[in-house]
C-alpha cells in the first residue's frame, strides 16, 4: 500500500498548503515526499470546496410567471416620443396627472 492511501484529510490539507508555500512544482514536491501526483490533485479537488459536494444542484430552468394584468380595466396613455403609460383601476389620479405633465414637458 502506498503512502497516499494512508493519509487523512487533515494531513492532505497540510501537504497541499506545504506545496503552495514551498515554491516547488507539484511534481517535484510530491516526488520528494513519495506521494503520487494524481492523489495530490484528487485531494486538492476534494478539499477545495467540501460545501459543493453536499449542495444540491440548481435547476437549469426556473419558471417565471408574469403578473396578470386585466387589460379590460386598464387605460393606456400615449405620450410624445412613443412613450406609453398604463394605469389600472384604483390609480392615484393626482399622481397620474403630475406624471403626464412631467413626461410631456421633457419630451
Amino acid at each position: 500500500m502506498n503512502k497516499s492511501n494512508l493519509l487523512g484529510a487533515e494531513q492532505w490539507h497540510q501537504i497541499i498548503e506545504g506545496q503552495r508555500s514551498s515554491g516547488l512544482t507539484v511534481a517535484a514536491y510530491c516526488r520528494d515526499r513519495g506521494i503520487k501526483d494524481s492523489a495530490f490533485y484528487a485531494w486538492k479537488r476534494r478539499l477545495r470546496s467540501p460545501a459543493k459536494q453536499n449542495r444540491t444542484p440548481k435547476p437549469a430552468f426556473v419558471e417565471v410567471k408574469s403578473p396578470k394584468t386585466p387589460t379590460a380595466e386598464a387605460i393606456e396613455i400615449f405620450l410624445r416620443g412613443e412613450r406609453r403609460l398604463r394605469a389600472w383601476r384604483g390609480f392615484d389620479r393626482d399622481l397620474l396627472i403630475e406624471l403626464v405633465r412631467t413626461l410631456e414637458a421633457t419630451a
